[in-house]
């Protein structure tokens, strides 16, 4: 054997004994994440830079309503006093072997996620979380009931899909694991909550890509993504969150983004909270639930050291940070265009962007889009072969009622949820299909009222 080739079989053996123990990692709690990093593509609106984005024209008014002189907070850390709670959300990461089990969704099933798209129904709960601590948000076991929201974050590391839950809970006198909502989203993929649709978190946001997490403050490179944060008041929601929590006149709404101005001098601060510090400035904070004003959330981890992380924090007051202009998404695309996908329709020159969601026989996903004509297209959910939505945006600005109209029809009997989003104005019209009912035509005739 030419020597070159018995090295060549011996690097290539390693490596596959490398994936093979790597496949092979039971479930654990704050496992290493699958590659590449940050989560999700890097168009995702949680790795944006918003650096360079637009200050709403009400900043300071939104600045003023939480209080210019709040101080930042770390909601994250190590073991609390008390075995066994914990500060910050605990995340477990499992392999694409573990067993997928039902949840039962006691609060907000309508907007829930029963499966994974192209998946079997399920979420890959180990059965250690049932009695085990430290596996679901607070430390408390699947079979405790303490109260809180209950967070709990897994990630199937092979099929590269993150499962959130909140107000988990094992229900050991009916045998199964119950919660509040649950939300699915495949790491690969921009796929927003339909709007009106909570997820884990009440902004419809998935929770995991916007921790601070100490493996990438202690890691090589700096932080590339967005951090999640509270306040107590919130208004309404926008872009990218898809649902409302509150109607404070005057608050941020869900979904809205903070940044670090630009001057705010750093050096100060040690290396590890520059680098915390400088993603805030670079990446921003997003609104995603009611809660304590300006706490940041970050991940459980035994080493972090709030005795730097507390005073560090709290040196930063809210008068430092701006509001991006609401709603704000990056110029890659053309303003008032759509960008065609698989699940995407564009109608009426690219103005109109239209988005189906199903759910049926306990799973759900994205229809996927086949464009008709200027105006008209279908959605296939299952079988290519098989039309289940026609959708036609029709530009009626010339008649006596002079609006953009939606017409839509289907042969399904499925949960169908239609979302047509007028991408000049922002104005969003959805329509649903309740399961089980033969699909309800949508004739619209008031749909858009901004012509042309």
């Amino acid at each position: 054997m030419n020597p070159n080739s018995r090295v060549s079989s011996w690097i290539l053996a390693l490596g596959l004994l490398a994936a093979l123990s790597a496949s092979a990692q039971p479930a654990q709690p704050g496992g290493t994440l699958p590659g590449p990093l940050p989560l999700f593509p890097a168009d995702n609106w949680w790795n944006v830079n918003v650096s360079s984005a637009p200050v709403d024209p009400n900043s300071a008014g939104y600045i003023d309503f939480i209080g210019s002189g709040v101080g930042l907070h770390p909601d994250f850390g190590g073991d609390a006093g008390v075995f066994p709670a914990v500060y910050g959300m605990i995340y477990v990461v499992v392999p694409g072997t573990q067993p997928l089990v039902p949840v039962t969704f006691v609060e907000f099933g309508s907007e829930s996620d029963a499966g994974a798209p192209g998946r079997p129904p399920g979420y890959p709960i180990p059965d250690e979380a049932k009695a085990q601590v430290r596996w679901i948000e607070g430390g408390q076991p699947g079979s405790a009931d303490p109260g809180g929201d209950r967070h709990m974050l897994i990630v199937d590391r092979d099929h590269r899909i993150l499962y959130e839950l909140y107000h988990t809970r094992w229900n050991a006198s009916r045998g199964r694991w119950e919660a509040g909502s649950g939300a699915i989203f495949p790491l690969d993929s921009n796929l927003r909550r339909p709007d009106g649709w909570t997820s884990a978190d009440a902004a419809g946001l998935a929770i995991l890509p916007g921790l601070v997490r100490y493996d990438e403050v202690f890691g090589a490179g700096p932080i590339q993504h967005a951090f999640r944060f509270t306040v107590e008041e919130t208004d309404g929601y926008v872009f990218p969150a898809s649902h409302d929590a509150g109607g404070s006149r005057g608050a941020l709404p869900m979904g809205a983004r903070l940044r670090l101005k630009a001057g705010k001098d750093l050096s100060g601060y040690p290396p590890e909270v520059r680098k915390i510090f400088q993603a805030m400035k670079t990446y921003g904070l997003i609104v995603a639930d009611n809660g304590s004003n300006m706490f940041i959330s970050g991940a459980y981890d035994t080493h972090w050291n709030n005795d730097v992380l507390n005073p560090a924090f709290a040196s930063l007051r809210a008068s430092d940070f701006e509001v991006v202009e609401l709603g704000w998404k990056p110029s890659t695309v053309p303003p008032g265009f759509c960008v065609p996908a698989d699940t995407r329709l564009c109608l009426n020159g690219g103005r109109f962007q239209v988005e189906a969601q199903w759910t049926a026989n306990g799973g759900s996903g994205s229809g996927h889009a086949v464009s008709l004509t200027s105006d008209t297209g279908y959605f296939w959910f299952f079988n290519d072969a098989n039309v289940e939505a026609v959708v036609k945006v029709l530009n009626a600005c010339a008649s006596s009622r002079p609006r953009f109209w939606v017409f839509a029809g289907g042969l399904t009997n499925v949960r169908v949820h239609l979302t047509v989003t007028d991408t000049r104005t922002g104005a969003v019209k959805t329509y649903d299909n309740p399961a089980g009912t033969p699909f309800r035509t949508v004739q619209d005739t008031n749909a858009f009222q901004t012509c042309p």
